[in-house]
């Protein structure tokens, strides 16, 4: 039964007029998968409290690549793919202390990167050439590896890249990193962070 469906479908589309066909097989191409890497001036800013102000480290540095599927009337169909690269390094203050005290605490010169691989995501047309996105994955710091879920905003812009915003909040004691203090221990860094993102996938 499966073989007889299977012959009359590929019947009918030997019956198709050539150009029909040639067609189709354009539509095919045209919503097939296409790599995208980050471009432009991306921005991840992590934000932090202490026992004596607010502070934030910034990188505008790192890799992202991914694979999306975008329709021939220019609409976000998938995100198949994602990976965010971090070199712990790039991310820096207005304080070289701090920032040495933050490597420290993250063992960069062991565990130099932070990375985020996406294992599936959720595209939610919010009108016009606008998306919300989830983005279920593994974020790795530190060493240690969490499921996290970013929740973002899209937008599909006309030249065909993506631009995406959102933030994470994140411990430092799920990834089992020790709160830096400074100032022989005066000032002691929160538990609680917040990863704020901003950049441009272009093909």
């Amino acid at each position: 039964m499966k073989t007889l469906h299977n012959s009359t479908r590929f019947a009918r589309i030997a019956a198709m007029p050539l150009a029909i066909v040639l067609t189709l097989g354009l539509v095919a191409a045209t919503i097939a998968q296409a790599p995208y890497r980050v471009g432009g001036t991306p921005t991840m800013t992590l934000y932090g409290t202490s026992t004596m102000h607010d502070w934030t480290m910034t990188a505008h540095s790192f890799t992202a690549n991914g694979e999306f599927t975008v329709s021939p009337d220019n609409q976000l169909s998938t995100i198949n793919s994602l990976t965010v690269v971090l070199p712990v390094r790039n991310l820096k203050s207005d304080h070289d202390g701090m920032n040495d005290n933050a490597y420290d605490a993250l063992h960069a010169d062991k565990y130099k990167d932070i990375t985020f691989r996406m294992t599936s995501a959720e595209i939610t047309a919010a009108g016009g050439n606008k998306y919300t996105i989830v983005a279920h994955g593994n974020l790795t710091i530190s060493g240690v590896t969490k499921p996290v879920i970013l929740n973002a905003n899209g937008v599909l812009n006309a030249d065909g890249s993506l631009s995406v915003s959102g933030s994470v909040a994140l411990t430092l004691s799920q990834f089992n990193i020790e709160r830096p203090s400074f100032m022989l221990g005066a000032m002691k860094v929160g538990d609680a962070l917040r990863l704020n993102y901003s950049l441009i996938f272009v093909k």
